[in-house]
């Protein structure tokens, strides 16, 4: 008699496990199926693409103001090369206007 109470005991908490893993298992998948409809799906797919484009925009336009400093830094240099060139000759010019000062000077000296 007590076989059969354990064996009945036995088959009360399986059948109570099974019916309570069956239950969890329904809700868990009622759960998963509610979130990840197909429309959920390609909702969240459509807000990744303009994600994902509007990022690439503003990368294009990183880009492109990028190229323009570099233009910008570019003609800088160019310039600068203008202005060392133009203070050399301009030192070179005071020298020249120096010497014929002193030679001039020279003239009225005497």
């Amino acid at each position: 008699m007590e076989e059969a109470a354990v064996k009945l005991l036995w088959i009360a908490v399986g059948t109570s496990g099974s019916l309570i893993v069956g239950v969890v298992s329904f809700i868990i998948r009622n759960a998963i199926s509610k979130n990840a409809t197909k429309d959920n799906v390609n909702a969240k797919t459509d807000l990744l693409e303009k994600d994902i484009s509007h990022l690439t925009k503003e990368m294009n336009a990183c880009e492109t103001k990028f190229a323009i400093l570099h233009k910008r830094v570019s003609d800088l240099r160019e310039n600068s090369k203008e202005i060392y060139v133009s203070k050399e000759l301009f030192h070179q010019t005071i020298k020249q206007l120096n010497e014929k000062l002193d030679t001039i000077l020279k003239f009225v000296e005497k």
